[in-house]
């Protein structure tokens, strides 16, 4: 999908006002009264950040952009991430996966992506699709899970017998965006009234493809298909 199909303007707003609020949640963190407010602003900060990385590549911005976005969230991550569970934390399975994902197509350093790694391993997320995204840059990370946390839609982007960008196609007409239905970004577009929009990307199709060299070329208008962190 181009980029230039989505709403630009409506995401550079929507930077401008989380550059604008992330100071004020990191003094509203410092002054929290109680632990659980505390813990809510970690996590409020968190997903503005990790929302503003992935709207910096929405409207167009380079590699380094988003790039060093991800960085200043990854601290972030640790300190306001949890992972408990999926019928508790049912979103925060695709927060791991953006995050990993990210990881491989920014080309983040190695020390960098342990600590996102680490987050997860003191979480005990056990998956397939995430085995196999951070084994291909972390080897010494074990593949020690078959099965997947969400099943629908991911199991169809099987990394063992994935091999064609045809099989990246069919799994971006029929089950990506379909299968995010209970998601809270999904549908945000339709909303005119709150400016949150930041862009659907199938993260986790893109570092495939960069990991198993793919070539992606019929893919590069290819709905919710992030072509062009592929190919920095």
């Amino acid at each position: 999908m181009s980029r230039e199909q989505l709403r630009p303007l409506d995401i550079l707003k929507l930077i401008k006002e989380i550059n604008h609020l992330t100071p004020l949640i990191k003094v509203d963190i410092k002054e929290a009264s109680d632990k659980e407010k505390e813990e809510d602003l970690k996590s409020f900060l968190f997903e503005n950040l990790l929302i503003r990385t992935i709207a910096h590549y929405s409207v167009g911005d380079n590699k380094e952009t988003v790039k060093t976005s991800l960085l200043e969230t990854i601290p972030a991550f640790e300190e306001g991430f949890k992972w408990k569970g999926f019928k508790i934390s049912y979103g925060g399975y695709d927060t791991m996966i953006w995050m990993v994902s990210l990881g491989v197509l920014c080309n983040i350093d190695l020390v960098d992506f342990k600590r996102i790694t680490a987050i997860i391993k003191r979480d005990g997320a056990k998956d397939k699709l995430l085995d196999f995204i951070i084994h291909s840059k972390q080897a010494d990370w074990p593949i020690q899970s078959d099965s997947y946390i969400q099943k629908y839609p991911y199991k169809s982007l099987n990394p063992d017998s994935l091999s064609n960008a045809s099989q990246i196609k069919r799994y971006l007409d029929k089950d990506w965006y379909q299968g995010h239905s209970d998601a809270y970004w999904h549908g945000i577009h339709k909303n005119t009234k709150v400016n949150n929009f930041f862009g659907y990307w199938s993260w986790e199709a893109a570092a495939i493809a960069k990991i198993k060299a793919i070539d992606d070329s019929e893919l590069k208008d290819q709905l919710y298909y992030p072509y062009d962190a592929v190919n920095w």
